[in-house]
C-alpha cells in the first residue's frame, strides 16, 4: 500500500480523484488515524488530509512525527508527500520529519503542475508567463510569496530545527519533465510534490505492478446537480469571488457572511445565531444555498483564522438544522476545519467530476456526499 499525507483537505481529494481516474482503489482518512485503523485498510493508496498548512511550524512537524511513527508501526513503508504547488505551507520541515522516522536519506520536491501550466524554469517558478512572485499568490493571507527563487520559498519556512537532510527541485515544464523527477526516486528519497508529479507517480506505480488499475464507470457523469446542496464558499481566491457572482446570477441563493462577522472585533454568539436563522429560512424556501465570506476580499491581522472559525461555527449549527444531501466546500482549510467539527473522518473517494474536484461519500451516518474544490480550480458544469 502506497501512503500519500496531504498538507490540506482539498490537495488530499486531488489525489484521491486521480486515483479514481486510474481506477485504483484508494481510502481516504482524516485526523491522524491510529495504527489499528491503518492497518484495516485494504486499498492500495490511502490518502490521509492533514490540515497542517493551517497550523504553526511547530504544530505541523509535531503532527507529521505522530502521522509517520503510525504509519510505520503498521507496516506502512511506502509514503509520498503531496504539497501545495505554489509551495504554500511548511514543506520542507514536514518533508524532512517525516523522512527521518522512515530513515530516507534525500528529499525530491517537485511542486510544477504542468497541466496548469506551473513550472519551474531555471530555478525559477512560473504561473503561465509570470513569475510566481507576480502573481495573486505574492497576497496570500497566510504564505505570501516574497520570491520566484524556489529554493527561497522553501527556505523561507524552514523556520525551525530539523534534520538536515538534503534535497533538491528539479526544473519541470512538461510532462516528461515530471516523469523525470519520478525516475529520481530511489527506495532512500521521500518523494513530494503536485498533484501533476503524483498522477506520474501513480502511473509509474501501475507500471511496476505495486498497485493495480481497473476501469472506472462512475467517472462518466460530470455535471453536479444543484438539488437539495449546500454550497460553502471559503476561499478569497478571485476564481471562488468570479464564480459565486455567476452562480447567484443564474439563480443560485447567495447568502454572505454579514459585516458584523467581518470586522476584527470579537463575534458574538447571537450574531452567529441570527445568520443562521437567516440561511435555515432561505433554505427552507429554495432546498439549495451558497455561502460566502462576501463579495471582497477581508483584511485584518489574522483574518483567515477568524474567518475561517466564524464560517465553520456559521455551517455547523445550520447544518444541525438542514440534512442536505451533497455539500460543496471550496477551500481546503475551510472544508477540513468544518468537517473536523462535524466529527467527520472517514470517507470513501467515489467520483472526480473534473481535475482537481471531487466528491467524497461519508463513511458514517448520515451518509451525505462531500464535493471538495481548491479555490483557484473552477467549478464543473452545474445543472
Amino acid at each position: 500500500m502506497i501512503s500519500i499525507i496531504a498538507d490540506d483537505f482539498t490537495g488530499a481529494a486531488e489525489v484521491a480523484g486521480i486515483c479514481l481516474r486510474r481506477g485504483v482503489s484508494v481510502s481516504f482518512l482524516t485526523d491522524i488515524p491510529d495504527v489499528e485503523t491503518i492497518e484495516e485498510v485494504d486499498t492500495d493508496v490511502l490518502v490521509i488530509a492533514e490540515d497542517t498548512r493551517s497550523f504553526t511550524a511547530e504544530g505541523a512537524v509535531k503532527i507529521s512525527r505522530i502521522l509517520a511513527e503510525n504509519l510505520k508501526a503498521a507496516g506502512v513503508t511506502h509514503v509520498v508527500k503531496k504539497i501545495d504547488s505554489a509551495l504554500r505551507g511548511w514543506v520542507l520541515l514536514e518533508m524532512r520529519t517525516i523522512a527521518a522516522v522512515f530513515d530516507k536519506k534525500e528529499l525530491l520536491i517537485q511542486p510544477a503542475n504542468t497541466a496548469t501550466r506551473r513550472s519551474i524554469k531555471d530555478g525559477l517558478y512560473y504561473v503561465e508567463d509570470k513569475l510566481l512572485a507576480d502573481t495573486a499568490f505574492a497576497n496570500d493571507p497566510e504564505f505570501p510569496v516574497k520570491s520566484s527563487q524556489v529554493h527561497s520559498i522553501i527556505e523561507s519556512r524552514n523556520v525551525i530545527a530539523s534534520a538536515p537532510i538534503p534535497y533538491q527541485v528539479p526544473d519541470a515544464a512538461t510532462t516528461d519533465d515530471l516523469r523525470a523527477s519520478v525516475r529520481m526516486c530511489r527506495e532512500d528519497v521521500l518523494a513530494g510534490g503536485s498533484a501533476d508529479f503524483w498522477r506520474e507517480y501513480l502511473e509509474e506505480q501501475i507500471e511496476k505492478g505495486v498497485v493495480k488499475a481497473f476501469p472506472n464507470d462512475e467517472q462518466k457523469q460530470t455535471t453536479i446537480a444543484l438539488q437539495d446542496c449546500l454550497m460553502i464558499c471559503g476561499s478569497a481566491h478571485l476564481n471562488s469571488m468570479q464564480g459565486s457572482e455567476r452562480l447567484a446570477a443564474e439563480g443560485m441563493p447567495l447568502m454572505n457572511l454579514p459585516a458584523s462577522m467581518l470586522q476584527e472585533d470579537k463575534v458574538t454568539e447571537s450574531d452567529i445565531q441570527a445568520f443562521v436563522e437567516a440561511c435555515a429560512t432561505t433554505w427552507e424556501i429554495s432546498q439549495r444555498l451558497l455561502v460566502r465570506f462576501g463579495p471582497k476580499p477581508v483584511k485584518f491581522d489574522s483574518c483567515a483564522e477568524h474567518l475561517r472559525y466564524r464560517m465553520t461555527e456559521s455551517m455547523f449549527m445550520l447544518l444541525q438544522k438542514i440534512n442536505p444531501s451533497h455539500l460543496l466546500i471550496e477551500g481546503g482549510a475551510t472544508a477540513y476545519s468544518l468537517l473536523q467539527r462535524l466529527g467527520w473522518n472517514s470517507f470513501t473517494p467515489v467520483r472526480e467530476w473534473t481535475p482537481g474536484v471531487v466528491q467524497l461519500r461519508l463513511n458514517t451516518e448520515p451518509y451525505c456526499y462531500i464535493t471538495l474544490k481548491p479555490g483557484s480550480y473552477a467549478w464543473p458544469k452545474f445543472e
